[in-house]
């Protein structure tokens, strides 16, 4: 940046430079299909979004047979496949809903809820949804950087706290052992260290969103390619699209789904 206008500087020149790596990282050429992902093993369709509308733990997906011999003496298997609470199983107490959904009907719900979303953004102009696209995006990053500092602080919180409790267990004021003092604080320390890189990639990824439009015109693109394709579009495709759109699913009693 050019001394010239060091008035108008707002950032420094590392700043700038990995925001402009990060723009330009991020507006690869369109494929002519949904990208895939390399694994392509899990059957999962909502694996890291689902969560469970009682207590907030986030579901796992659990894959099961059941192999019964039948009167006839053939062998018959049941198949399932579940979304399961595990702290429903392993607490039964701190959470009032049932211990698994089935799979299927759960996934289907969703699949619903996002074609009918891309159906009706099809039929939006391409420049009205490159503006919305630009507000939308902005109050995601706007709400990534709040919670980054949010858990940044609540990480120097701790470090604080505990580095106080050392002390006072060096002085004497405590009785608590220090090894044990020192162990939790090199955890915290770690914690509070990803926090910080966590609150630097957040706050610059707004300024990002902020600025960039050429990043909203391919991301409206894409979202049109998902609209006319996402019914023909394989299992894992199907996967990666609804990772794009939804950030969390909430799911009681089997038919109450709330996608956000």
């Amino acid at each position: 940046m050019s001394s010239t206008f060091e008035n108008l500087r707002i950032v420094s020149d590392e700043e700038f430079d990995r925001c402009e790596a990060l723009v330009k990282g991020r507006a690869p050429a369109r494929p002519e299909k949904p990208v895939e992902p390399i694994q392509q093993g899990s059957r999962n369709l909502l694996t890291r979004l689902i969560f469970c509308g009682y207590c907030g733990n986030r579901l796992c997906y659990s894959h099961n047979k059941t192999h019964r011999k039948l009167a006839s003496g053939t062998e018959r298997v049941y198949e399932r496949q579940l979304y399961r609470c595990y702290r429903r199983i392993s607490s039964p107490t701190s959470c009032e809903g049932p211990s698994g959904y089935e799979m299927e009907p759960v996934n289907e719900a969703v699949e619903v809820a996002v074609r009918d979303f891309l159906n009706r953004i099809s039929v939006i102009p391409r420049e009205d949804l490159i503006t919305m696209a630009g507000t939308w995006e902005t109050k995601i990053a706007e709400a990534a950087y709040k919670r980054a500092v949010s858990e940044f602080n609540d990480a120097q919180r701790q470090v604080d706290a505990l580095e106080a409790e050392a002390l006072r267990a060096l002085t004497g004021e405590n009785q608590l052992d220090l090894s044990v003092v020192n162990s939790m604080l090199m955890k915290q320390k770690a914690r509070l260290d990803a926090a910080a890189k966590a609150k630097e990639e957040t706050k610059v990824q707004l300024e990002i969103e902020k600025n960039s439009k050429m990043i909203n015109e391919v991301r409206v693109d894409e979202m049109l390619t998902w609209a006319t394709r996402f019914d023909e579009a394989s299992y894992e495709a199907k996967h990666l699209v609804i990772a794009q759109l939804v950030d969390r699913i909430e799911i009681r009693k089997s038919t109450e789904y709330e996608i956000s």
